[in-house]
């Protein structure tokens, strides 16, 4: 029988390694419960109405190799032991395996539901904010957004829906609630005070060191304030994408796997792990999730498993990181590679480059440049 390699997800960093086994002697089934690719960097653009839906996906099939077959299920477990796993109530077995399922929103145990916190992890959620912002903005009333997590995605999406409010006429009141000390802590202070400084302009109030304490689907606690009639967002986190996984796996905090230095699970070789599933270490930290770590990494992890079909060593992954960049509609804040940093507009227009570059045909690559050309969504 023919060697079976299984990779969970058809994001960054699955599609790649689906890739990089296109001529290796193994079948390939990607299992992604999603039809199509989507740009996840896009969707707080998506959000506010600022760009196409067309910019931001194309089906998933017609973008793999021959040897590669795509299921459409979800895999709600593992079994390492056994080297299976479940995927829409079917047991398959693997040879080799690369887990990169991404992440799904973590709720933390807050008592609501997804519908009322609107979070911000799919292109349905996506349209879903878009939609229920809209209706929001024709009741009466100043309209009061709120968005639980201060990170990338929370910053880009207040500001998002802030400038969606602007452009149908309404001052929107927004609130950033963060359980952090300071907001984008990572940040040195001199390149975090322009951030604070334009988020003022906009008459952002941060509640720092602060959680929403509870929400009815209008009236929302947070850091022992209560505010009425408030439209929630959620991007307070995020957590490994797949319920179970039985074996002896050891994991972070927010699920992703530990791994070895060729992204291997220990104890399992022929187990790969890659994009916002896995915990990479480099100088005793452990690197953020981000587009380009998920892309070398599938990539690399797809190598591996073909170097270890053709009897050859696997190489160990070596991270390059490429910078970052917060998009805020009409200004940005990001680091490129050497310390380089970058503010105002031309954050603005990387961001819709980089989405061209990692997109997945030259029509939407032609989008993004236009995008990125013009400096702005509209």
């Amino acid at each position: 029988m023919r060697n079976i390699t299984v990779i969970i997800g058809g994001g960054f960093a699955g599609r790649q390694a689906c890739r990089a086994l296109r001529r290796a002697e193994t079948n390939v089934v990607l299992i992604d419960p999603s039809p199509v690719t989507t740009m996840l960097p896009s969707l707080p653009d998506l959000a506010g109405g600022w760009i196409s839906e067309n910019l931001l996906q194309n089906p998933l099939p017609p973008l793999l190799p021959s040897n590669a077959q795509h299921r459409q299920a979800a895999v709600t477990s593992i079994d390492l032991e056994a080297s299976t796993i479940i995927a829409g109530g079917e047991t398959l077995a693997y040879d080799q395996l690369v887990i990169a399922s991404g992440s799904v929103p973590n709720f933390h145990n807050f008592p609501g539901t997804p519908e009322q916190l609107h979070p911000l992890a799919t292109i349905e959620d996506a349209h879903r904010i878009r939609t229920d912002f809209e209706v929001y903005l024709q009741k009466p009333g100043r309209p009061h957004l709120m968005v639980a997590g201060g990170g990338f995605t929370g910053l880009e999406l207040a500001m998002s829906l802030y400038f969606r409010a602007r452009s149908a006429g309404k001052c929107c009141r927004i609130t950033l609630v963060d359980p952090a000390p300071r907001l984008l802590g990572f940040l040195p202070d001199k390149r975090r005070q322009p951030l604070l400084d334009f988020l003022a302009t906009t008459g952002v109030e941060i509640r720092r060191e602060s959680r929403v304490e509870s929400f009815d689907g209008s009236r929302t606690t947070a850091g022992g304030i209560t505010d009425e009639h408030v439209f929630l967002c959620w991007a307070g986190g995020s957590k490994l994408a797949i319920p179970e996984i039985k074996g002896e796996v050891e994991q972070i905090r927010d699920g992703r796997l530990k791994v070895n230095a060729d992204l291997s699970l220990p104890q399992y070789p022929h187990v790969f792990a890659a994009g916002d599933s896995v915990a990479i270490e480099q100088n005793g930290a452990v690197l953020r999730k981000a587009v380009n770590f998920a892309y070398y990494g599938g990539a690399h992890a797809g190598r591996n498993i073909a170097r270890q079909l053709r009897g050859q060593l696997t190489r160990p992954f070596r991270p390059l990181d490429l910078g970052w960049v917060i998009p805020l509609h009409t200004t940005s804040i990001g680091r490129l590679p050497a310390g380089l940093w970058v503010r105002g507009f031309l954050g603005v227009r990387l961001h819709h480059l980089m989405c061209g570059l990692r997109n997945t045909s030259l029509q939407n690559f032609a989008g993004c440049l236009k995008l990125a050309l013009k400096g702005r969504s509209s």
